[in-house]
């Protein structure tokens, strides 16, 4: 298995690899490409991909986040593993590059997840994360925007 940088001919295969997990994607392949490229572009922004023999099986978004009255973190914003790839390693292997980067950063990782998603909750405490806190997400939905 190999970890890699995404590039921008990744794109169409995260997207499928999402959509399978259940994450709505109704874009076209020209916004995936666009979305991804906007992520690489970023500073702030690292994309990783697993791949075995040659097919791309997962991938992981993470973020350096800055806050105005909080220290900064890396925050794992994206993981997925394709279902016939899981439970081979691809998902912990992605997570220690978002690892890595936090250490070289001397900060924290963070990961945020479905509360009802049982099986990433307890992948992350495999992987040594533990609960910081719990919260609820508010949103407001514009049609407008994408």
């Amino acid at each position: 298995m190999k970890i890699r940088l995404a590039n921008l001919q990744d794109a169409n295969a995260i997207a499928d690899i999402a959509s399978a997990l259940g994450y709505q994607n109704d874009d076209s392949k020209d916004l995936a490409k666009l979305r991804l490229e906007r992520l690489l572009l970023s500073n702030n922004d690292k994309v990783w991909v697993a791949e075995f023999n040659g097919q791309l099986i997962g991938w992981l978004h993470a973020q350096h986040a800055f806050r105005a009255a909080s220290t900064d973190f890396i925050e794992i914003l994206g993981l997925s593993v394709a279902g016939q790839a899981r439970l081979k390693g691809a998902g912990r292997a992605l997570v220690e590059k978002a690892k890595e980067w936090a250490l070289n950063e001397k900060i924290t990782l963070r990961v945020r997840t479905n509360d009802a998603r049982d099986g990433a909750k307890n992948f992350y405490t495999t992987l040594g994360f533990t609960i910081a806190k719990t919260q609820s997400v508010f949103q407001i939905e514009n049609k407008e925007v994408s």
